[in-house]
């Protein structure tokens, strides 16, 4: 007999029932417990490469957002500097008008200032030549002599020369 080691049949089944047990989750659960973890993973991987792509569109998007906004700004900056030229080649050409008109208008007063000149100057002599006559008349009727005559003509020179 041995003393210290003794057969216990309980011990042995047990061992044989834990290694029915491993087999058998080995055979059915170990499998699709793993296919599910590499599932999970492949999900889990997916979702990261997924979520790197938008990231990376994200950043497409936004550089060509970007781009835009500087292009908006460009043609805003021409857009006012055309409007900044047009605006001061109108006053220019405002402003030329208006001196051009300020021309026209003073060559037509000085015309007018001319015109009313010639004929003040006109009547003038109209009335010194008739009060000429009304003099020499009168004076005809006098007795003219050298030294009368000599001093109208004088008179006469003398205020024709003034009008002038």
């Amino acid at each position: 007999m041995l003393v210290g080691l003794e057969f216990n049949a309980t011990l042995l089944a047990q061992i044989v029932d834990f290694i029915i047990l491993l087999v058998f989750l080995r055979l059915v659960v170990y499998k699709p417990l793993v296919k599910v973890l590499g599932d999970r993973s492949e999900h889990i991987a997916g979702n990261i490469a997924a979520a790197e792509q938008e990231r990376q569109e994200a950043e497409q998007l936004k550089a060509g957002y970007e781009a835009e906004m500087r292009r908006a700004r460009e043609q805003t900056q021409e857009i006012i500097q055309k409007a900044t030229k047009a605006g001061e080649d109108q006053a220019l050409e405002i402003i030329e008008n208006a001196k051009n008109e300020a021309g026209r208008i003073k060559d037509a007063a000085l015309a007018e200032i001319e015109r009313e000149k010639q004929k003040a100057v006109a009547e003038l002599r109209e009335q010194v030549a008739t009060l000429s006559v009304l003099v020499a008349g009168k004076i005809i009727n006098k007795n003219m002599t050298n030294q009368i005559q000599r001093s109208m003509i004088d008179n006469f020179i003398k205020e024709a020369g003034e009008l002038q």
